[in-house]
């Protein structure tokens, strides 16, 4: 009985171990789908300021001034843009090369969602594989 007790105990702790790499992965990937919708975002607000910019007209926007602040700003040329590349560089891009670079990030970032959607449901089957055992340890269960 105390070795029923003892594998339990084990299950349960390996069980709680796997809670926890899934929480910390639902919580990468909220991060990550929060990318994809920043990029998604951006590139819809290049398209209506170019758009803007190739009908002849000014845009106004809110531009960030630092410490949550933003103060209003009309937009008369968004023919280039200043890009993100990561790991602290940036590059100015045409409007169209800019929404291609952003593109290209989505899909990337999109392609790590699955990979952590499908880690997720590894650890998931894990848990059940784990709870299923357990309950075939348990006393008065068969």
């Amino acid at each position: 009985m105390a070795e029923v007790s003892e594998e339990i105990r084990n299950l349960a702790a390996r069980h709680q171990e796997f809670q926890r790499q899934a929480e910390a992965l639902r919580q990468e990937m909220s991060m990550v789908q929060a990318s994809i919708s920043s990029c998604d975002q951006t590139i819809i607000t290049i398209n209506e300021l170019k758009a803007a910019s190739e009908a002849g007209k000014t845009a106004e926007t809110m531009v960030p001034v630092g410490f949550g602040s933003y103060v209003y700003a009309e937009v008369k040329n968004a023919d280039r843009v200043i890009v993100n590349l990561g790991a602290g560089f940036s590059a100015e891009e045409t409007a169209e090369e800019a929404i291609e670079t952003l593109n290209r990030r989505k899909e990337q970032l999109t392609k790590i969602f699955e990979q952590m959607n499908a880690s997720l449901t590894r650890l998931a089957q894990g848990m059940q594989a784990l709870e299923a055992e357990a309950a075939k340890l348990q006393p008065g269960q068969a």
